[in-house]
């Protein structure tokens, strides 16, 4: 046995199996056993002395170590090591220079925690693997360099339809400075998807780090789950509960406990202690949802006296044309707490870099309220509501004129955007409607009204679930009989939406038990993974006995997309017009594959025969509103203005009750005495819809459509998405990752995988892989049609764990391997080191370093000869190809061997080898840095001419570009190759004939 195989008490060695295991200590020798104690990790191994899979850690001199705490000297962190003794015991002494003064170091004293993480380092303490893990992390820069690229790593990573105008305002907004916006797309156009889009995008690229989404309190789990469903986003609730908690627990501010906070709206309500923390929070981006809800009620007083100067009207006239502008709170108290909730946000948007402002179209909420979310976006140039309404009057001028002259511009679209950049609202609006978008289906209505003697569904009560499901299906059994006479007659699937979620479970449960029909529910109480798997069940095809329906409370409202199915059952309506239009908007969506049939059931009169409150709610709908077979786009300010005669109608009361903000005009409105009919108040309804729909298509705003939503800019940002999708080879690369750790995985008929722990996995937990396994997929269209599949994308944390985990571990940072002889190895060669190098720049994050230079990385193939003559090769010169590797295997203890004798010729090879990547480095770097500066100078000089005619134009927007610039430059100079592996091949000697043949060429 060979002195480095002798063991002794106190000698530092490395585990080969058990890597992470760190520096281990030989603590007892017993017979042919040998135990060491690795204090790091506070574990202890016992070896049979003859084949312990150990490498004896033998530092060189020139090695540093940090003696920092061990000497309590600060100049020790660099201490170098300049000799090695061997003593009689066969234990190591080293002899470690710190400052001017040298010191011996017995082995046993070295720290637990000596690095032998670099490349180098571990190649010569025989820490080396096969040529499998070095491929893994070249393939790893080589995928990620490859998504950094395309720039639109989290514009890409939605699961979602790639729809064109929400991709379209995504890549527009995504790449501002602290965008501030107001997304005010009609209902049902995706305004959720575009927020998500945008914040993903904005940490992806490190434009945010802390978010904090503000929604209405019953949308909160809404937003919670979407976040993580669609974007892999992980928020964390905090509601008064949480605050107190958290409060209570440390006493620090709550709101910084996470970095992706979403709280309820009503937390805004009152100007507290818990609002004054979220003001203080440091957030880079704020999202509120619903922000056409927040009502203005004190510009009607701050501003009827200028509209009216400005109108040269009457005051009194001003007024109530302000009035008609402005939705009316129900009540004085209620418009108090509004003008509180907005006097709180404007703090909280004061406080924000970015804000998004999720909103109805300024159409439908008018321009007071309009006026008041502009406000929010930016005090500093909303500040006068009479010089606001001038400046949208100019607009319409100006977009008159755009219009004419737009074919004029059919083959110069460049000088159309240009134009259209320098006027109008586009930077802080965007709305798009279904009249200026296309590929929507039609709507078709099928009432089904019930008689008061129509056959009832007879309600079993042989078990406790029976007596429990028809308590609750007691009041709806007429509708559950027609509902369960209908389904088998109707060709294709159907999806049922109710706003219980007692009673969507009990309806699934009587046609599953007792109907025997092909059922699922959805609902709230169901958990994430739940609810994947009962869409799934409902998409799949019938001929796998999938279900035909699929029963959900008001959470089926919530984000799914069923664009496969024709049916949608409303089995109650919503007492809100948007409610109504998010249900409908479930089937009624770009992608939809037919037209979409609408069947409402109803009893049509009560016992009285007076119509029932569900016949006059369905009526409100169809003949008020007309929200059935269209969007109603005025149903939000229908609604606040005919809430109080809609509920007097709804409860059989006695006096009609004046319509809030509706005409007066004789000729608009019909008369309306003390006993006002059904049809009188939906006649009146109707006609106030038809007057605010033709006040809104004369004040359409052309010049606003045409900013917010450019179809070619849409095209090329989706073809770009898709073609780094179809080129990536993430999923090749995932799969030999888990082969590689030993992840149980195998492909499905789908097209998807299962992923599962296996027992024999190389380390305890792989990352962002569930302990019951996933199924998931790389596919977009399948992880839309397939919701129980997991959507790996590179913000899946299953992805972004295997990257971390491949480029952190140890493991491939030195790969030895053996080589068939092959025709294109130059004579003579006696080994080739294969060098991995990436381009290393120190940039934060939010400086976007990788729109300039996504990760690179670049091989070197360092050369050395029998005669020890060194030659270095570029990566794109093919020396051999993979098939022809081999790992060393029985040959491990020679090759270290080999390698302990060319050690000092190696690290002049890897020097020589550095210098040429830093040669690379800095040529890629000043390329990138050219490329920069022309982009970034456009970019400043654009805005800086927009900024003349624009207002809209932010200065801090410029600034950051200025200083951006700045520090991209400073960080590119400075670009670094950092040596990340390094393969070591010992190729098989040549044939004679070979060298001969080489020779004489």
């Amino acid at each position: 046995m060979s002195n480095n195989r002798i063991f002794a008490m106190g000698q530092r060695w490395l585990s080969d199996t058990e890597p992470d295991l760190g520096l281990g200590t030989v603590s007892e020798i017993q017979g042919r056993t040998v135990t060491l104690q690795f204090n790091a990790s506070e574990e202890q191994r016992q070896y049979a002395q003859a084949s312990a899979p150990l490498t004896r850690l033998i530092l060189k001199p020139g090695h540093h170590i940090d003696l920092a705490e061990m000497l309590e000297r600060e100049d020790a962190k660099q201490a170098e090591i300049v000799d090695v003794n061997l003593t009689p015991q066969h234990t190591l002494v080293y002899q470690v220079r710190v400052g001017d003064e040298t010191h011996p170091l017995p082995e046993v004293l070295l720290p637990d925690d000596v690095s032998m993480n670099r490349p180098l380092d571990r190649l010569f303490a025989g820490q080396f693997e096969s040529h499998y893990w070095f491929n893994l992390k070249r393939d790893a820069l080589r995928v990620q360099g490859q998504a950094e690229r395309s720039g639109l790593m989290g514009l890409s990573s939605v699961r979602a339809e790639l729809i064109p105008h929400q991709v379209y305002i995504a890549n527009e907004v995504a790449s501002r400075y602290a965008p501030r916006v107001m997304l005010a797309d009609e209902v049902g156009l995706g305004k959720t998807i575009e927020a998500g889009m945008i914040l993903q995008q904005q940490l992806v690229s490190g434009l945010a780090k802390r978010a904090l989404i503000v929604v209405p309190d019953a949308l909160l789990h809404q937003w919670l789950v979407e976040m993580l469903r669609r974007f892999n986003l992980k928020f964390t609730i905090l509601d008064k509960a949480r605050i107190k908690a958290l409060r209570d627990s440390d006493g620090d501010n709550p709101f910084q406990s996470a970095q992706l906070v979403l709280c309820p709206l009503s937390l805004f309500a009152t100007n507290s202690n818990d609002t004054a923390d979220a003001c203080q929070a440091g957030w880079d981006l704020c999202i509120i949802d619903e922000a056409h809800h927040i009502e203005a009620a004190h510009i009607e007083a701050d501003y009827f006296e200028t509209d009216h100067v400005l109108n040269g009207a009457d005051p009194a006239d001003a007024q109530t044309e302000l009035t008609k502008q402005t939705a009316q709170p129900a009540s004085r108290d209620n418009a108090s707490t509004g003008d509180q909730t907005l006097l709180t946000l404007q703090h909280l948007a004061a406080a924000c870099k970015g804000l998004l402002l999720l909103s109805a179209t300024p159409e439908q909420m008018g321009n007071a309220n309009f006026f008041a979310l502009l406000q929010l976006l930016d005090p500093a140039r909303f500040n006068d509501y009479p010089s606001f309404l001038k400046e949208q009057q100019a607009y319409q001028k100006v977009a008159a004129d755009i219009d004419k002259l737009q074919d004029k511009f059919a083959d110069n679209p460049e000088q159309l955007a240009d134009l259209l950049d320098q006027h109008g609202t586009g930077r802080v609006l965007f709305r798009n409607t279904r009249q200026n978008l296309q590929g929507f289906p039609k709507r078709v209505l099928h009432p089904h009204p019930l008689s008061p003697d129509a056959a009832a569904a007879k309600l079993p009560s042989t078990s406790d679930e029976d007596n429990a499901s028809a308590a609750r299906l007691a009041p709806h059994s007429q509708k559950l009989a027609w509902l369960a006479d209908w389904l088998p007659t109707v060709d294709g699937k159907a999806l049922l939406i109710c706003a219980s979620d007692d009673l969507a479970i009990a309806i699934d449960y009587y046609l599953r038990r007792h109907a025997g029909i092909r059922s699922t529910v959805f609902n709230r109480k169901m958990s994430l993974l739940e609810r994947d798997r009962a869409a799934a069940y409902f998409a799949g095809d019938e001929s796998d006995e999938a279900a035909r329906i699929l029963v959900c409370s008001e959470i089926g409202s919530e984000g799914r997309n069923f664009q496969f199915c024709q049916h949608l059952v409303l089995f109650d309506l919503p007492d809100n017009p948007d409610l109504l239009e998010q249900r409908i908007g479930r089937l009624d969506r770009i992608g939809q594959q037919g037209n979409v049939n609408l069947h409402v059931p109803y009893r049509r009169d009560n016992a009285d025969g007076n119509a029932s409150p569900e016949a006059i709610l369905f009526h409100w709908y169809d003949q008020g509103l007309n929200a059935f077979t269209q969007i109603a786009s005025t149903g939000w300010r229908l609604w606040q203005e005919f809430r109080e005669p809609l509920q007097a109608q709804l409860q059989g009361a006695g006096p009609a009750v004046e319509p809030a903000n509706a005409d007066e005009s004789a000729d608009e409105n019909p008369e309306k005495g003390p006993d006002q009919s059904l049809p009188d108040f939906l006649k009146a309804v109707a006609t106030r819809r038809q007057a605010l729909q033709q006040d809104m298509e004369q004040g359409r705003d052309r010049l606003l459509e045409m900013n917010s939503f450019n179809a070619d800019t849409a095209a090329r940002v989706i073809e770009k998405i898709r073609k780094t999708e179809q080129d990536s080879s993430l999923k090749d690369w995932m799969v030999q990752v888990l082969d590689r750790y030993n992840v149980h995985n195998e492909a499905n008929l789908d097209g998807s995988y299962t992923v599962i722990p296996s027992d024999d996995m190389l380390l305890p937990v792989f990352p962002g892989l569930p302990e019951d396994g996933i199924d998931a997929c790389f596919e977009r269209d399948l992880a839309v049609r397939r919701e129980d599949r997991a959507f790996l994308s590179w913000q899946h944390p299953m992805i972004n764990g295997a990257l971390d985990l491949v480029m952190s571990s140890h493991q491939g940072k030195a790969s030895v391997s053996l080589l068939e002889w092959q025709p294109s190895i130059p004579a003579r060669t006696d080994l080739i080191m294969t060098c991995l190098f990436r381009i290393k720049v120190s940039a934060p994050s939010h400086l976007q370093l990788a729109k300039y230079l996504p990760e690179t990385a670049f091989i070197l193939h360092a050369v050395m000869d029998e005669d020890s003559k060194f030659s270095v090769l570029p990566g794109n010169e093919k020396l051999y190809t993979d098939s022809g590797l081999r790992p060393v295997d029985d040959a491990r203890p020679a090759i270290t061997k080999v390698l302990a004798e060319y050690q000092r010729k190696l690290n002049s090879l890897a020097k020589k080898t550095r210098k040429l990547a830093q040669v690379q480095t800095e040529k890629l770097a000043a390329l990138a840095s050219k490329h920069m500066l022309e982009r970034q100078t456009a970019e400043i000089k654009r805005l800086l001419a927009l900024q003349q005619r624009n207002p809209n134009i932010r200065e801090e927007e410029i600034d950051y570009l200025k200083d951006q610039t700045r520090a991209l430059h400073e960080c590119l100079s400075q670009a670094k190759a950092q040596l990340v592996a390094v393969h070591t091949i010992f190729p098989d000697p040549a044939p004679p004939s070979a060298n001969h043949e080489q020779e004489s060429l």
